[in-house]
């Protein structure tokens, strides 16, 4: 055991003296000192708990680049990760911003068609809006309708067909104009 904790402080030690390359090799792989240093301190922790993979006669050097080398992986699949996520959670934001901001359009278009529609129902006369309530509010047929109202097939047919074109025409205008 106490071969073990020998060992262990002299490649630790070893390792230690190769700080000031092992931080230039860092800073050269991420670009910045301060997670150089962190990579680092990282690559030393791994040195502590996997001293007995050193070899004796290698390059302490040598293995403490890989090691610092795949702490950089580490941390750029880290970064990556959260960089994803963060992407991930601005893109949610602004399309639930954009359907709100939908929503809230096609609400106020609705609104506006049927402030049109009621304005252009006025204009209809009083009996063709009750073949038009009698048609698509009660769900009667053109027969029904005309034995309702006392008017032949034709002239029901007729009717519907000539107050649809002028409230079509009435509600696009209107929309046309803004109201």
């Amino acid at each position: 055991m106490s071969n073990l904790i020998e060992k262990r402080k002299k490649i630790v030690k070893a390792a230690m003296n190769c700080r000031v390359e092992l931080i230039a090799y860092a800073r050269s792989l991420v670009g910045d000192y301060s997670t150089a240093e962190d990579v680092v301190q990282q690559a030393f922790l791994v040195v502590f708990d996997k001293f007995e993979q050193f070899r004796e006669g290698s390059s302490m050097l040598a293995w403490c680049r890989a090691i610092v080398r795949i702490e950089v992986f580490r941390l750029r699949d880290v970064e990556r990760r959260e960089r994803t996520l963060a992407s991930r959670l601005l893109d949610d934001v602004i399309t639930s911003a954009y359907e709100e901001f939908q929503t809230e359009r096609r609400i106020t278009e609705a609104e506006s068609w049927r402030r049109s529609l009621r304005y252009c129902l006025k204009r209809i006369s009083e009996r063709g809006r009750g073949v038009m309530r009698a048609r698509f509010v009660d769900g009667l047929s053109y027969q029904q309708i005309a034995e309702h109202l006392g008017m032949k097939i034709e002239a029901v047919r007729k009717s519907l067909y000539r107050d649809k074109q002028k409230l079509r025409s009435c509600v696009e205008a209107k929309q046309r104009q803004g109201s």
